[in-house]
């Protein structure tokens, strides 16, 4: 905390030789129009920070304590763990199913692990390892192979398997486990004794943390970055918790209602997933089939509840040794993932999912211009009001990201001076990914696995998906950079009048 107390020294020290500016009755539209904005994002944010709070002490702990009184009661009648696995380091592989296969023998109840997998050599390795635990009768390995047409196709494989299982679905759950994710001792019995307490919950995610390989300073850098979202995820995940739904099931570790992971319907949603875009024509899902297994609890009105109290460890390689560079690549993943949800889960009616939900689902649309408000009005209205505006623009946002910062230690123990800094990256740098996702949403990519989803129709048709995208990101942004200017004052009608009237004359001069 020493950092974040020179931090707050040398905020004070700003803040006494800042520039009045704020005080000159000519700026009062300018400073009224960003106002309104900061009223909304900030109250949004500390709205989200209180609920989080009254989740994790209040209403969480009331739950735990009732799985903690019923005991074995709770407990579901049987436990699938599906794990998928493609082109992970054999070093993960093997920590990852020494943790699955301790955990499965540990939590005392009958448990089928389902592996779907597609190289020999890692079912090899893998039954070593399950061969090595001496496993009880009660815990059964089972393996799926398939060839390597990518992670749906795999999690379905399983899901058939599941399905296909003698035991009764309607008294069991199931583990869908990522192949980099560890489970922590206890995970199982904590989240699966939940769902005992209402017969309205469909599934349920975790808190996370990250363990990254490297030690380099590049690699810090991500370490830092990885913290900071998995704090903030916390939080956004407890405040959703209290609406007893959240935005995504994970797909590091959720677990799910056996009979639903069993449903055809399901199987066949996630497998299968696609849109049909207006522009774009219909094109499938290659990422985000933890938003598909959302999407199809959402719409049919089951709840999923945030398990603020378990944490799963996902084991992480930097995607490229260039921060910026891997940083794209992953964001564009992630809000790639949620843009493709989001338009279609907005269509699902408020009743179901809850007023709440359907406000941070509508968030999820204005937040990517919301928060460069800020950013392009200060630049813009320095044209017009002087640089001294800039200034002020730093010192705020080092505030306001410093308060931000702080707010996570209520997530976790530890925070990082960079946290302001990549907060703020994550807001501007992450707002114009989305934008720039927003407008070619059929482009799709692994991080890992170096897949792309190839781009459907004739050469004509894939010119014209590229155009139109890059003609539609434009128009976006001139829009969004012109209604500034007018919001803000920089710009009226009045002016925009005298000068086509001046420009006018000039050419009737020329003419």
């Amino acid at each position: 905390m020493t950092g974040y107390f020179i931090y707050f020294l040398l905020l004070v020290v700003a803040a006494l030789h800042l520039p009045t500016y704020y005080f000159d009755p000519a700026a009062a539209q300018f400073v009224f129009a960003l106002g309104v904005i900061a009223i909304w994002r900030y109250s949004w944010a500390i709205t989200h920070f209180t609920r989080s709070l009254i989740f994790r002490k209040v209403v969480f702990p009331r739950w735990r304590r009732q799985t903690i009184e019923m005991g074995a009661a709770a407990d579901p009648s049987h436990v699938f763990f599906l794990l998928t696995t493609f082109r992970i380091g054999t070093d993960v592989t093997a920590q990852v199913y020494r943790e699955a296969f301790r955990e499965a023998i540990c939590c005392s109840l009958p448990v089928t692990i389902v592996v779907s997998i597609v190289e020999v050599s890692e079912e090899k390795l893998i039954k070593t390892i399950f061969h090595a635990h001496t496993p009880p009768s009660r815990v059964k390995l089972k393996i799926v192979r398939i060839s390597g047409t990518g992670k749906r196709d795999a999690l379905a494989a399983g899901f058939r398997a599941i399905a296909s299982s003698p035991v009764d679905k309607s008294t069991a759950v199931a583990s869908v486990i990522d192949g980099d994710s560890i489970l922590t001792p206890g995970s199982t019995l904590a989240c699966a004794r939940l769902f005992a307490l209402n017969p309205k919950l469909g599934a349920l995610t975790t808190d996370e943390v990250c363990n990254l390989l490297g030690d380099d300073f590049v690699t810090s850098i991500y370490r830092r970055w990885y913290s900071m979202r998995f704090a903030q995820r916390h939080v956004y995940m407890s405040s959703m918790g209290l609406s007893r739904r959240v935005l995504t099931l994970t797909g590091r570790m959720s677990m799910f209602r056996a009979s639903l992971v069993s449903d055809a319907g399901f199987i066949s949603g996630v497998q299968h997933d696609h849109i049909d875009h207006w522009r774009l024509g219909r094109f499938r899902f290659l990422t985000g089939d933890d938003k598909s297994s959302w999407y199809h609890l959402l719409k049919n009105g089951w709840q999923m509840w945030y398990v603020p109290d378990v944490q799963v460890i996902t084991i992480e390689e930097p995607p490229h040794p260039n921060f910026f560079i891997g940083a794209n690549t992953l964001m564009r993943r992630w809000f790639g993932n949620m843009l493709r949800t989001n338009s279609r889960a907005l269509k699902v009616p408020r009743k179901t999912m809850g007023t709440f939900v359907w406000w941070n689902l509508l968030d999820q649309r204005l937040s990517m211009w919301t928060s460069l408000f800020g950013f392009f009005a200060a630049i813009i209205g320095a044209s017009k009001f002087g640089a001294a505006l800039l200034l002020l623009y730093v010192w705020w946002i080092a505030f306001t990201r410093y308060a931000q910062a702080l707010m996570l230690l209520s997530s976790r123990k530890k925070i990082s001076i960079t946290w302001p800094f990549l907060i703020y990256f994550n807001q501007i740098y992450g707002s114009l990914v989305k934008i720039y996702v927003l407008n070619h949403l059929s482009k799709q990519k692994w991080t890992r696995q170096k897949t792309t989803l190839a781009q459907g129709g004739n050469k004509f048709d894939r010119w014209y998906q590229q155009s139109s995208s890059n003609v539609s990101l434009a128009a976006y942004l001139i829009l969004f950079v012109t209604s500034i200017t007018f919001i803000t004052g920089v710009f009226n009608v009045g002016d925009i009048y005298q000068y086509v009237l001046a420009v006018g004359n000039q050419l009737s001069r020329a003419i």
